[in-house]
């Protein structure tokens, strides 16, 4: 995919996003033409910051944040792999968190 400068790839799907998403920043997942699933996010001076202080390692509710990573996984998995373990999934290429 070519750059887009107004949104950052974030490859960390099981801590910065689920961080981004906990605090209601948008994650578009994408599957990549190698089945590799990204994360998007828009770029924009909160989200810049939320990475920070992500980076910082802030104290979290784990419990909370451990329910954002699990959607978020599902999510993932869903996209990479297919329902029920089937390789292709045509209807499923892009999915917002």
């Amino acid at each position: 995919m070519d750059a887009d400068p107004h949104r950052i790839r974030i490859q960390d799907l099981t801590g910065i996003a689920p961080w981004l998403v906990q605090h209601h920043i948008e994650v578009t997942l994408e599957r990549e033409d190698n089945g590799r699933v990204v994360g998007y996010a828009p770029a924009n001076g909160e989200v810049y910051r939320l990475m920070a202080e992500y980076q910082a390692g802030p104290m979290v509710q784990l419990l909370d944040f451990l329910a954002f990573q699990r959607r978020l996984r599902s999510r993932l998995l869903d996209l990479r792999d297919g329902r029920n373990g089937q390789r292709e999934n045509r209807g499923n290429e892009n999915r917002t968190v």
